[in-house]
């Protein structure tokens, strides 16, 4: 876990769980999100999990709905079907897997954010990776964009009625650290739990060779728990950037 590092820097482990490296501190950022849901409510935030262990969703058979009627927060039935298999094999070795999750916020307006210092997707990136076990954050397509070309990685505005009409969302609703009024897509990856039940070489306080397992309860997969949070800290990051907006902007 994350005890040896917390150790280093303040010379104390806290054995209770892991202390405040314990997922247990996210129930205050998920009751901190309700509140900040109600400062944006133009805005519709969706999260769910689009990934374990591996095995992606299929997109063409994506179903809201699906969402609330399955214990993985999928949109995708067939893949809740899958993940049920794999998160058991994981827990009946007494291993665990990883997870992405997938954030979408709708009716951000145009605005919110900023060129350099405050930019959206900075902030977003930051408040995603200060959640416990996410290792990975990307903004619209993230690291599928690398391996574009300029004319397929662009966003292709037409004249609308009320505005531009974009032909794509690769940016994920944020250009220049700045929304563009598309939906802003975040996607999250969580590490596989680190509290195993399968035995793993460490070393004591003392720096003599051990090994480490866990006792007691044992999650195989963190990730589903994360779908809440990454929700909760859209909400809050959004919230902000709507009242920063409206100081610099009225």
């Amino acid at each position: 876990h994350a005890d040896y590092a917390y150790d280093a820097k303040y010379g104390f482990r806290d054995y209770r769980g892991g202390g405040r490296s314990s997922a247990r501190e996210t129930a205050s950022r998920v009751a901190a999100g309700a509140v900040a849901r109600m400062v944006i409510p133009e805005v519709s935030i969706l999260g769910y999990v689009s990934e374990i262990g591996g095995d992606a969703i299929d997109r063409a058979k994506f179903d809201p709905a699906e969402i609330a009627n399955n214990p993985f927060f999928c949109p995708d039935p067939a893949a809740a079907r899958r993940w049920e298999k794999i998160v058991d094999q994981a827990r009946k070795a007494g291993s665990s897997v990883g997870a992405v999750v997938e954030c979408v916020a709708t009716g951000v307006p145009a605005g919110w954010g900023a060129p350099l210092y405050g930019k959206l997707d900075a902030d977003l990136a930051s408040a995603m990776m200060s959640i416990n076990a996410v290792k990975g954050v990307e903004i619209g397509d993230g690291f599928a964009a690398a391996r574009l070309t300029g004319e397929q990685n662009a966003d292709p505005m037409r004249p609308g009625d009320n505005g531009p009409v974009f032909d794509a969302n690769h940016a994920g609703g944020i250009a220049g650290g700045i929304s563009t009024g598309q939906p802003v897509v975040v996607r999250v990856a969580f590490k596989p739990t680190s509290s195993i039940l399968t035995p793993q070489p460490t070393i004591t306080r003392g720096g003599e060779a051990t090994e480490l397992f866990t006792k007691g309860r044992h999650d195989p997969c963190v990730g589903i728990r994360g779908v809440p949070v990454v929700e909760a800290m859209m909400a809050l990051v959004l919230a902000d950037h709507k009242l920063l907006h409206r100081g610099q902007c009225g």
